[in-house]
């Protein structure tokens, strides 16, 4: 009745009806339901199954009626049987008042899948992370990462904070830990407080496992922390984006020792060593095509990581993204192994990966199809990550 008033509404005003959500089994309809809609619904639920329960014994006893009947159409002497009559009316009795336990419920049974349907619609709509990135030169990119990330630290009470070191993905795909980025990093950072970064232990950094369960270390001659917000790593990732391998994204990286949990990130579009800034700006955008990071958000404590087939540049975009824009938490420990070194890393406490996989993209895109796997469970497909590099036009 209120969907068709609605109809008329729209019809009246001059407008098209928005189209009814898709329907939902039953099953999932109790997700969706307030505690007491789930009351009204579980009753109506019990009241229509009684009910057909009573029609289907109602249709049963005309069916031996009948065929008792028609086996005995001789004339019966004595006896208080029931006569094929009195059974059928009896049977027909049965199925009215079941299918009016039916009817009954129905309009509460109706109601009630259709605001689930409207909720679920509303949880599962396509939502978009996005993230513009405003072109800067080397040094101007790494001091303002560092300054935000050393607020960052200072503000969430971290007394120690370990720089690890740098990674850089370039033109020609290979993995490298450049000394002279780490170097600019390092002196950026200690020429805002050259007291907030903890010195380098003798014999490096490297990821170090805890035992029984306990901690990692960072170093084999660091004591591990022994709860969270007392030690932080921070390490620098640059990834080229453009075609010759020159313009790129660089990422600062903050996580907690302790829970080996990412907790902030900073990116900059900018060149490795350049004078000037890139032409241009980068942005990047998730389409999420169910709200599937929402509801995993609101679904508990995620930490995920990332699996071995996921795309380098597309894994460091989401780290991003999860980080700054969702409730949804990265593990640090794949990152602290790549760039110094060390492990292996135990996957206790990660529920599940992110797989990002090269898809087809326009000419000044790249473009990655974003999975995400829970442990022990099938892929779940999510929506595609895009990064485009936007040049403003040759002034004629």
């Amino acid at each position: 009745m209120y969907a068709l008033l609605a109809s008329l509404i729209f019809l009246a005003a001059g407008e098209v009806a928005p189209p009814r959500p898709p329907p939902i089994p039953d099953s999932e309809v109790v997700n969706y339901l307030q505690s007491n809609e789930l009351a009204e619904w579980n009753g109506a639920v019990r009241s229509t199954l009684a009910g057909m329960d009573r029609a289907k014994t109602g249709k049963s006893i005309l069916a031996t009626s009948a065929a008792v009947a028609a086996a005995n159409k001789g004339p019966k002497i004595g006896g208080l049987n029931e006569t094929p009559e009195q059974a059928k009316a009896r049977a027909q009795k049965m199925i009215d008042e079941g299918n009016a336990q039916i009817n009954k419920a129905l309009p509460s049974l109706t109601r009630l899948r259709a605001a689930a349907a409207l909720r679920a619609a509303e949880k599962t709509k396509p939502v978009t992370f996005a993230a513009e990135f405003a072109p800067a030169d080397w040094n101007v990119a790494v001091t303002q990462s560092a300054v935000r990330l050393q607020k960052l630290a200072r503000d969430s009470g971290y007394s120690k904070v370990h720089f690890i070191g740098s990674i850089s993905l370039l033109g020609d795909g290979k993995l490298a830990r450049p000394a002279d980025m780490t170097a600019d990093i390092r002196a950026a950072w200690s020429k805002v407080d050259d007291k907030s970064l903890a010195p380098v232990p003798a014999e490096g950094y490297a990821y170090v496992p805890g035992v029984d369960k306990g901690a990692p270390s960072l170093s084999k001659g660091l004591p591990s922390a022994t709860a969270p917000k007392q030690v932080a790593v921070v390490w620098a990732e640059y990834y080229a984006v453009s075609a010759d391998g020159a313009r790129g994204l660089l990422f600062l990286r903050l996580a907690d020792a302790y829970a080996m949990k990412l907790i902030g990130s900073e990116a900059a579009y900018t060149e490795f060593g350049a004078a000037a800034a890139p032409v241009g700006t980068c942005a990047i955008a998730l389409r999420d095509d169910r709200s599937f990071i929402p509801r995993l958000a609101d679904s508990g404590e995620w930490v995920l990581g990332f699996d071995r087939a996921s795309n380098p540049l597309g894994s460091a975009l989401l780290a991003h993204l999860s980080v700054v824009q969702t409730k949804v938490g990265v593990s640090a420990a794949p990152y602290v192994v790549i760039v110094a070194g060390g492990g292996p890393v135990s996957s206790e406490g990660v529920r599940a990966k992110w797989r990002a996989i090269s898809a087809t993209a326009p000419a000044g895109a790249v473009a990655f199809q974003v999975s995400s796997i829970p442990a022990g469970d099938e892929a779940v497909e999510v929506g595609q990550l895009t990064l485009k590099i936007a040049v403003p036009a040759p002034a004629k």
